[in-house]
């Protein structure tokens, strides 16, 4: 995969907004473009990861293993960032992801965010800032029903 290829790739990933063309080259260019073919596993829920992934084509299919009558999470669209904590710090994945079509991937190592990081604070402070407004879309509802709940008591 091309330099430039790969930097376009970080580019559509929200995520990587945070980041300018020079510091995704980077990136790129310690990223790894990785293939599954259908059915096969890219992690399983408990696995440490040694970075994110990010979609380049395919689709993907996310189960939580502990929650059995949930449904699974498909992953289809390109650019999406597929365990974005990976980043930061080793912490074992919540579910397992598995492709449902032939994907390809791009791996961005925890390593080489990390050494992006020390060369550009300001981006740890960005990524710190991203990551708390991603779950505050996840912990916003939650914080909502439970008021709604407790105001019924």
């Amino acid at each position: 995969m091309q330099l430039d290829e790969a930097a376009h790739i970080l580019g559509s990933a929200d995520f990587f907004s945070i980041c300018n063309l020079e510091q995704r080259r980077m990136l790129a260019f310690a990223g790894e473009r990785r293939t599954l073919m259908p059915d096969e596993t890219l992690f399983r829920a408990g696995d440490v990861t040694e970075g994110a992934y990010v979609l380049i084509s395919g689709e993907l299919v996310s189960k939580q293993s502990d929650a059995k009558n949930l449904p699974s999470v498909p992953i289809i669209q390109p650019g999406a960032v597929i365990g974005e904590l990976a980043l930061i710090a080793k912490h074992p994945r919540r579910a397992t992801v598995k492709a449902v079509t032939a994907v390809e991937l791009l791996l961005v190592p925890r390593v080489a965010f990390s050494k992006l990081i020390q060369q550009y604070p300001e981006i740890a402070q960005k990524a710190a800032a991203k990551v708390r407004q991603d779950v505050n879309t996840y912990v916003t509802p939650l914080v909502s029903a439970k008021q709604k709940i407790s105001a019924r008591r």
